[in-house]
């Protein structure tokens, strides 16, 4: 009998130490998944303050937007890999080949004597806002620029030219949306974008970096 209720207590025992092992490893996690979204706002917020500020007053831009666009575009990465986009090249080489006539008044003519390499720069996304490399046409601007110390300023631009208007009027869920789909969000049903929270995350960053600048009297 001794032997069963030593055997019993240890089982007991056993269990409540395996239970708050366990509740441990769940906090952490939670804890961590805090952490990581903490230091993801405070990581682009010591990345790109200073050239965002600047873009900002040049093309009167709410800061607090194009802050929450890195974050949701590159994770505030100061350096940003190009996304090849196999879709995008096809067109442009049929554009290059005059088996297309434009795309996005890209002509054959904008494309003449480019390589394979070169059109697949076009192809891919650059730099914090992950700009595609053809719409460095619009903005008149090497695609190399659009990553690099002139990338925030070149981005602004185009985000300028393509929905600034939405931007000023505080239209901040339309100008997630294009940013992402090319047009605003919809009037009727859920959101076109690739991940159906990028625009509700892109909201909730626009708080926080507006806090941020607030408290830092930016």
């Amino acid at each position: 009998m001794r032997r069963f209720w030593s055997g019993f207590i240890a089982f007991v025992l056993i269990g409540l130490l395996v239970g708050v092992l366990v509740l441990k490893y769940k906090h952490n996690l939670e804890y961590n998944a805090i952490s990581v979204q903490k230091s993801v706002v405070e990581k682009t917020f010591l990345n790109y303050k200073k050239p965002v500020l600047e873009a900002s007053k040049t093309y009167d831009l709410p800061p607090a937007y194009l802050l929450s666009l890195i974050v949701l575009e590159s994770s505030g990465r100061k350096i940003v890999p190009q996304r090849y986009e196999n879709h995008i090249f096809k067109k442009l080489d049929a554009v290059a080949r005059s088996k297309q006539n434009a795309m996005e008044g890209i002509t054959a003519s904008d494309l003449k004597g480019m390589t394979d390499g070169e059109l697949m720069k076009l192809a891919s996304s650059w730099g914090p806002f992950q700009i595609m490399g053809y719409k460095s046409f619009e903005i008149d601007c090497d695609v190399e620029e659009l990553q690099g110390k002139k990338a925030v300023m070149h981005g602004a631009k185009w985000i300028n030219i393509n929905y600034g208007d939405q931007l000023r009027a505080g239209e901040l869920k339309h100008a997630f949306h294009i940013h992402n789909t090319g047009r605003p969000y919809p009037a009727i049903g859920g959101p076109k974008t690739y991940h159906k929270d990028y625009v509700p995350k892109g909201l909730k960053y626009v708080a926080e970096f507006e806090t941020l600048l607030a408290e830092n009297k930016l």
